[in-house]
This record gives structure tokens, sequence and C-alpha cells, in this order.
């Protein structure tokens, strides 16, 4: 391979590096989880000579897992992969001269002087040339102007690189595939949900956002994302600053099962920057029907919580697996300008589930909890009351949800409303409350633990 001459200034110090080609990409494919996770696929060419080969590929992921590189290399004779290295320890002015021990170097200061050694040490503060006759020479590097380097192969990379040395029967044009695994690479959705003036629908919409800080940029990539819980046995990586950047008109991602997950594919092909989150389509606005729900629940806090419910099915225009992400929600006012609600994240949800999406707490709905009674019969039997006070300060009726929470084996003996034991702990009361009134809740419960 071809052989090209760098010049860099590196903290002051001037250093001319050798290095060679390495083989180009000419298929880039990546695979994106909501794991921070990636796999990337690649593949490139190679012109094989006879005999040993040292063949590399450069723009590869920093957050490399090095143990899971596999490599197929096709060509004419037999070939075979000797050995495989990854090279992330990238070059700086330390790492470039601890190369350079024991060879003759060419040192110009800053005023004026030239130094002409064998580098027997460094530090941060001096370089130690030998000179010869002349003796040894401590040179601050404060006052170092330019070094230069004599060519060699001394291994440097300026990228995180991928080196193989490929046996080869006979000289051979091959094609190499190549793929790994990557951290530093995620995706997850974004919903925009619109409410109907009437509070009955929501004009729901979504983005995915491919967060990229792997250390490296995949050009003209085709792209996948798969939603669901992978197991793998590694931590993540840091979070570090990134841009953002949406690709405006992208064309809607096709969804399909794969395994026990769901993977969406984008027509096409898009460039996916380092320290970059790239915002793509998975759906245009949908209308869809919803519900406003009224909760409350001590365990929750003290406010009452209001929700808006839909179903994900083809019947309520939606009926696609939806991605976990965020659901921030909006309603126009009068003037037709949108106003922010609330944002809620959803789990991942299938097809015909329902959806809940929690906005806020109601501003004009008020509960006041109190216990009235409390009876020990033994040591593992009690008999409590409960009172919960409801004001309703609206201008219109509402339902509000009461979900409380029992302990032990129970059994409710009075209450003023219906329930439902929803849960083995849990029983839920649906209590009507008129247009600026109250309605006070009440129940006694006999329980053993």
């Amino acid at each position: 391979m071809r052989e090209r001459s760098v010049r860099f200034v590196l903290a002051g110090i001037a250093l001319a590096l050798v290095f060679s080609a390495a083989v180009q990409a000419s298929d880039l494919r990546v695979t994106v989880y909501n794991s921070n996770m990636g796999v990337v696929r690649e593949s490139r060419p190679a012109q094989l000579e006879r005999g040993t080969n040292d063949v590399s590929i450069t723009d590869v992921a920093a957050r490399i897992d090095p143990t899971s590189v596999r490599i197929d290399i096709s060509g004419q004779g037999d070939i075979s992969v000797l050995e495989q290295n990854f090279e992330y320890d990238l070059v700086n002015p330390d790492k470039l001269l601890q190369k350079y021990l024991d060879e003759t170097l060419n040192v110009t200061t800053t005023d004026g002087k030239s130094y002409e050694g064998k580098l027997i040490g460094f530090d941060g503060g001096n370089l130690v040339l030998d000179e010869g006759a002349e003796g040894v020479a401590l040179v601050s590097r404060d006052k170092v102007k330019d070094v230069v380097l004599p060519p060699a192969d001394k291994g440097l990379v300026v990228k995180p690189t991928l080196f193989w040395r490929v046996e080869a029967s006979e000289a051979t044009s091959a094609g190499m595939e190549v793929s790994y695994i990557t951290d530093g690479i995620d995706w997850h959705a974004e919903y925009v949900a619109t409410l109907g003036q009437d509070e009955k629908s929501l004009g729901l919409s979504a983005w995915v956002s491919v967060d990229n800080q792997s250390g490296a940029t995949y050009p003209g990539a085709r792209l996948k994302l798969v939603a669901g819980e992978i197991h793998r046995v590694q931590e993540k990586g840091p979070v570090v600053m990134y841009e953002m950047t949406r690709a405006e008109g992208a064309p809607r991602l096709e969804e399909k099962p794969f395994f026990e997950y769901h993977m969406y594919t984008l027509a096409g092909t898009t460039t996916i920057r380092e320290k970059e989150v790239k915002q793509i389509q998975l759906f245009p606005e949908t209308t869809t029907p919803a519900t406003k729900q009224y909760n409350f629940d001590a365990t929750k806090g003290t406010g009452v919580r209001v929700v808006m419910q839909f179903e994900n099915s083809a019947k309520s225009g939606l009926g696609i697996p939806l991605p976990a992400g965020k659901v921030r929600v909006f309603k126009p006012d009068t003037d037709g300008s949108l106003e922010f609600l609330g944002e809620d994240e959803i789990d991942h949800t299938p097809r015909d589930e329902k959806v809940k999406v929690y906005v806020g707490d109601a501003f004009d709905v008020v509960v006041t909890r109190n216990q009235t009674n409390f009876n020990r019969v033994s040591d593992h039997v009690f008999v409590e009351s409960y009172e919960i006070a409801i004001a309703n300060h609206k201008d219109s009726d509402i339902t509000l949800t009461v979900s409380e929470h029992i302990y032990g084996e129970w059994k409710i003996t009075t209450s003023s409303h219906a329930y439902k034991k929803v849960k083995a702990d849990t029983a839920e009361f649906e209590v009507p409350v008129p247009a600026n009134g109250s309605v006070t809740l009440s129940y006694t419960v006999r329980r053993e633990i």
C-alpha cells in the first residue's frame, strides 16, 4: 500500500509522520439498539499479495468491543487471517517520543539553536539528547520550536484502527466483510401529542433520535433500529456533549417483528455523525381517540394526577409497536398557539395495548385523606376506617379513580362507593364528583397480617 507523509503540530512540537493508507469502505450498515450499543457491518475491497499482508481499516468506532470483531475475506486461492489488533492509543507528542527513544532527532529552539542527537530520555520539562562527542544536551520543551523525526515505520495511528495480518496463497483482489459491536450509540423515541379542543382526541406524531457518541462517523449508512430489552454483560459509557440535527422529509421507518424484539428499517441511507443526535420521523401525525382520567393514589403524593389514555390499535389510527420514549403533550390556545401541558415516559408498547400518559396534577381538584378509626382486634387482626374528601372546583363534572393499597388478608366491610379489587393489595373506587361540588368516600376494612 502507498505511503503518505503528514505533518502535525502538537503541543508546540512539529512532528513528521508516515503511515499506511487503509482500505476504504464501500458499503456500511449500522444497527442501533436502545441499550447504548450498535452493530456495525462494513464491506471493503482489498488487494492482497502472495504471502503475508498487513491490512487495516480506519474510522472504526473508538468505543468498539475488540473481542466482537468478525472478518470474512473472500478471493482467489487460500486466504487465512493470522492475527488481529485494535489500535486505540492514538498519537500525541509523548507517545511519539516514546517510540523514537534511541533514534537521532533534529531539534530547533525558539532562540535559533539547533541540536542533533540520540533521544535517550524525556519528561514534561526536557528532552535529553546524546550528542556523542559534544556530550548530553538538556533541551527545555518550553523552548522547542520544531522536532523532526526520522522516517520509519513506528506503527503510528491517528484514528482508531483495526489491523489484520493475512496470509494469501496467491495475489488476488479480495472482498472483506467486517462487523463489530460498539458502545456509545443509542436511540429512543420522541412523541408529540396535540390535545384536541374537546380533550377527547390526540394528534400523535413520532420521531426517533439516534445519539452517536461511539467515536466514529458513519457516512451513507443503511440504518436499522431495534426496540427491546436485550441482555448484555457490560456497563454503559460516560455521557458526553452532542449536537442535534433533524432529517427533514425523511421517509417513515418500516417496522417488522425480529426475534422477541421489533426492528425499524430506514429506506435509503443516512450519515450518522460523531457527537450528533439525528432525528428521523417514525410516523407522521395521526389522530386517535383519547380519554382524560383523574387519579388519586396517596402513595404517589397528595395531588390528583391527570392522565391521557389511548389505545394503540389500527381502529384508533395507530396499531404499530411503539418503542419506549418521551411523550410531550400540547394543546392549542384560542389564539392558535400550541402550549405545553406536560410530558411522560412510556414503555415499549405492543399493538392493541392501552397507553397512559401522566400529564400533570389537576389544579381545581383537591383531595384530603384521613384515617378516622383504628381498632386492634388481636395481635394480627385490625379494623381501620378512612375518609377521602374530594372537592371539585371545576365547572364540569369529573370521575375520580381512587386507589387504596391494603396489606395482608383484607375485606372491606362497609363502603360509601362500590370498589374493585384490582390487585391483591389494591382496591379501586370510581367516584363521580359534580361540578363545583364535593363528595366524601368512606370505607372500613378488616385486615389480618
